[in-house]
């Protein structure tokens, strides 16, 4: 019968307890911003005060009377029953749990103040807007946000419709880099507050190379031939064709001298076309196409003939 009674007794102080406890309420508030806590009590009389308490602080208000961050803090009573805390501007100093009791400890209302960040790129912790490295090599590009909560990344590749990679995380790695991994890549830092994407341009060296679009060209005395060529590599410094008696062509009464870039590619094409006329006897043999880069240089041999 004790035994009986007893868990009678533990059960209705267990349950009462379960009846008092006062949920707590979850505010995510960006820094800079404003935050309104709301305490409702119906069985206010002349002789309950109302008081806020800031877990790490201790009591903020009582009534309306403000005790500490007086410019920043104040209670707004939009009814007899209404006691709601405003934080006009939100820092760090305001972050933690707000409980709002009564005089005799009855806790009404209670808050976990969170300060949120979107995503900001950490320029000292991320790779530069503009990278370089060389052909064949291994390579890393780094994105690091700061954020409340901690943001996600992604990665895309290509400045105009950007394709997602499906690649996650801070680093990005690119083992034996070939040259068609030069393009814009993009990596999104991502919470529930917003987003922010940061562009790193990346340039894959590799020397130079020239290619001759002809190895051999007949042609008769004062006809119109062009020799074309093209010259690829990162970085490419000049193109240029010269003679059989190795002088540079430019443009003039014998030949007019065109490059064209293909693009975003680093590639450019040279051509060199004869006048109309002026070719003679003396200008057939070997044109050589030259490419100069900043490591190397190339050459490939074009045959004039007759």
């Amino acid at each position: 019968m004790c035994l009986k009674a007893w868990i009678q007794i533990t059960m209705h102080v267990h349950i009462v307890m379960m009846m008092s406890v006062v949920p707590t309420s979850n505010l995510h508030i960006r820094r800079g911003g404003s935050a309104s806590l709301i305490c409702v009590f119906q069985e206010v009389d002349k002789n309950t005060t109302i008081r806020w308490k800031l877990a790490k602080e201790g009591f903020l208000t009582s009534g309306t009377r403000i005790y500490k961050h007086i410019n920043n803090i104040e209670v707004q009573k939009p009814t007899q029953h209404d006691w709601t805390l405003i934080i006009k501007k939100v820092d760090n100093r305001f972050a933690g749990v707000y409980t709002c009791e009564t005089n005799t400890g009855k806790i009404i209302s209670n808050y976990t103040l969170e300060i949120v960040d979107g995503p900001r790129i950490n320029l000292d912790k991320s790779s530069d807007s503009q990278e370089t490295c060389s052909e064949g090599s291994t390579h890393a590009l780094y994105c690091h946000f700061s954020g409340v909560p901690t943001p996600t990344v992604r990665w895309y590749r290509g400045l105009k419709n950007a394709v997602d990679t499906g690649i996650t995380g801070e680093i990005l790695r690119l083992p034996t880099v070939s040259r068609y991994a030069s393009d814009t890549y993009i990596c999104e830092g991502k919470n529930f507050v917003n987003s922010h994407n940061y562009t790193i341009d990346l340039q894959v060296n590799f020397p130079v190379e020239v290619d001759v679009m002809e190895e051999v060209i007949k042609v008769q005395v004062g006809a119109v031939v062009s020799l074309v060529c093209a010259v690829e590599g990162q970085p490419i410094k000049e193109g240029y064709w010269r003679d059989p008696q190795g002088k540079t062509i430019i443009s003039g009464w014998k030949f007019n001298v065109t490059d064209e870039k293909d693009g975003d590619f680093p590639v450019i094409y040279i051509t060199a076309t004869s006048q109309v006329g002026a070719l003679l006897s003396t200008d057939f043999g070997n044109y050589t196409c030259v490419g100069e880069g900043y490591s190397n240089s190339a050459s490939k041999v074009t045959r004039l003939v007759q």
